[in-house]
């Protein structure tokens, strides 16, 4: 798009539109996202995201709800200075419905200089700085579920209950027009969706903020220090089932180390020799610091909520296979992508099998 409109949008300086610079970065498959930069002003930085010109279900790109999400948890850190209560996130700046300005809805925010891995082993880290690192996202994961949702005025901002079986309904209704626009059926998708409601009225159903899709390429790490500064795309953000965030925080489990794969996971790495937590690990550091979330049973559906999100995430790649197809994919490594869903398909059928049938099934 042209970037005058975005710089009128800010200021009514000509000189303002003449010096702004736009880049778009090459992540982000869900809404294009670009770097604004004033060499004039101190080089001063932000970013804005947009929702992309084509859409397949009226509540996805869902760029009000990131912006609303920023400002109440922006709230928050202000409310509990501690660091023990933070929840890092830019700073949100403006939010423009008007979608004669660029074609579409987007907003302004901070821009965070910093590291992101889309590793999960973090390559260039000491053993040292990565235990710290992960010791880090935990800890933040944590302080954003124990969020006080009315304190920072989201008390209206989700339904709570029944989280998954409304996801899965949700998701299945997602699956069915991507399937439809791009005119390929994905019966393995449905199958999933049946399996899993099978034990959807039984999961623990523990309430809190919700990221939507926690996971380290969503964060940015301080530029030289072991830690989280911040938490990115918040487009699936809700008051949801918080153990949804831990379960794709932990899908790097599944994944193998690729660094020519567009996110790289830690399945058959050394763990300990790498000082990453294993997967019973980061579940025990999790519970630590929750209020009322207990390990024990946290353990016993664990496979449930991997093998939920793994779903979830098999019918956003989907999404993102059909926007490839349709030529409007926001992102340069969107094909490659696309390509990974029959292997996300056959992932999170085998943790049905192995994992949530042998623990669940006597339990309904």
């Amino acid at each position: 798009f042209e970037f005058h409109p975005v710089s009128s949008f800010l200021s009514d300086s000509d000189l303002l539109c003449r010096a702004m610079e736009v880049r778009q970065f090459g992540f982000g498959q869900s809404n294009p996202t670009y770097l604004i930069k004033i060499p004039d002003a101190e080089n001063f930085c932000a970013v804005l995201r947009r929702k992309p010109l084509s859409i397949a279900h009226p509540s996805a790109h869902a760029l009000h709800r990131e912006f609303q999400v920023l400002r109440a948890l922006n709230k928050h850190n202000q409310l509990h200075p501690s660091r023990d209560r933070q929840v890092p996130v830019p700073c949100a700046y403006a939010y423009c419905d008007d979608k004669n300005v660029i074609g579409s809805e987007f907003y302004i925010m901070e821009f965070v200089p910093g590291r992101i891995f889309t590793d999960s082993s973090m390559p260039g880290m000491t053993n040292e700085e990565r235990r710290l690192a992960y010791s880090s996202v935990v800890s933040v994961l944590a302080n954003l579920h124990n969020v006080d949702i009315t304190e920072v005025g989201l008390g209206y901002y989700g339904k709570g209950g029944k989280y998954v079986q409304r996801q899965l309904r949700r998701l299945m209704t997602v699956s069915r027009k991507q399937a439809e626009l791009s005119e390929t059926p994905a019966p393995d998708i449905e199958d999933l969706a049946r399996q899993l409601q099978t034990y959807e009225k039984k999961c623990p159903n523990h309430i809190s903020l919700l990221h939507g899709d926690f996971k380290i390429d969503n964060l940015i790490f301080h530029p030289i220090e072991p830690k989280v500064i911040a938490i990115l795309d918040w487009e699936l953000s809700t008051v949801g089932d918080s153990l949804c965030d831990v379960a794709n925080l932990s899908m790097m489990y599944l994944m193998p180390r690729n660094q020519l794969a567009a996110i790289s996971g830690v399945a058959g790495l050394d763990l300990e020799s790498l000082a990453i937590p294993t997967r019973l690990e980061l579940l025990k550091m999790y519970c630590d610091q929750r209020k009322n979330v207990s390990f024990e049973e946290t353990k016993i559906w664990a496979g449930f909520y991997l093998s939920f999100v793994t779903f979830k995430n098999a019918v956003i790649v989907q999404g993102v296979a059909q926007r490839a197809r349709a030529g409007v994919a926001s992102s340069a490594r969107a094909d490659e992508v696309a390509k990974a869903l029959p292997v996300i398909v056959k992932v999170a059928q085998t943790i049905l099998d192995n994992e949530v049938k042998p623990a669940l099934t006597s339990r309904l």
